[in-house]
């Protein structure tokens, strides 16, 4: 979880549904909402960097298609180290 001394705060307004999964998993957890929402966005954290610097490339006017490319490429090597990672995890239970 971030520091409270250095955190910036954002309202957010979500869908009932989005707002049903969110309360659900903090239910189930015990944690509050906004806990949960900010463990979600820490996890997608890497994914989130490289949209925003493939936006960024395509921005600069880099062909969108090799943005694409390269994105999904990392796409495909990150989900595999992740998948690898849970495997391991399943393995332990």
């Amino acid at each position: 979880m971030p520091n409270q001394t250095n955190s910036k705060r954002i309202s957010i307004s979500l869908n009932p549904e989005l707002y049903a999964v969110v309360s659900d998993l903090a239910h189930l957890q015990n944690k509050p909402m906004s806990q949960v929402v900010v463990g979600i966005l820490e996890e997608m954290h890497p994914m989130l960097e490289m949209v925003r610097d493939g936006l960024n490339e395509v921005k600069k006017g880099t062909d969108p298609k090799a943005v694409l490319k390269k994105f999904g490429s990392d796409l495909i090597l990150d989900g595999s180290e992740h998948l690898g990672e849970l495997s391991k995890e399943v393995k332990k239970l």
